[in-house]
């Protein structure tokens, strides 16, 4: 299977709309996307946020987004990857490991220090895939607080 990784631009709005309604789907969200396309390029043109999709057959197949967040005891940023997701049909032919390959390899480009992402303790499958590629788990307990109730 021929699939394509590529980082968006600025200019990748339509991929990057198709990634979100996979994430949607694959995610079983229910949070609708309703921002405007004039915002998801001015996204896309931050150079602190990351998106590569995977595509076959000129469709989205996959793809992750992440964040680059600078540090302030060291000048090399770390990167936490916010989304990752592979459409069923697609899942367990390695193409989630070659998209975190590829953002590992953009980091280490940029001089990134480190990459972290959290996975719900519920989904073995989620951290099952990050030990597999080389992750090392950490215990931590997330609080959120909700700002728009």
């Amino acid at each position: 299977m021929n699939v394509k990784v590529k980082k968006l631009t600025g200019d990748d709005v339509e991929p990057f709309i198709e990634l979100i309604l996979l994430f949607q789907e694959v995610l079983e969200t229910d949070m609708v996307t309703q921002t405007r396309p004039e915002h998801l390029y001015r996204l896309l043109a931050r150079p602190d946020f990351v998106v590569f999709v995977a595509r076959f057959a000129n469709q989205v197949i996959g793809g992750l987004t992440a964040y680059l967040l600078p540090q302030y005891y060291s000048e090399k940023p770390v990167v936490y990857l916010y989304d990752i997701a592979i459409g069923a049909n697609y899942q367990g032919q390695g193409i989630g490991t070659k998209l975190l390959t590829q953002l590992m390899q953009y980091c280490r480009s940029l001089g990134a220090e480190e990459l972290f992402v959290q996975a719900d303790k519920e989904d073995s499958q989620a951290i099952h895939f990050y030990r597999a590629t080389g992750g090392a788990p950490m215990q931590v307990i997330q609080f959120t607080y909700p700002l728009n109730e």
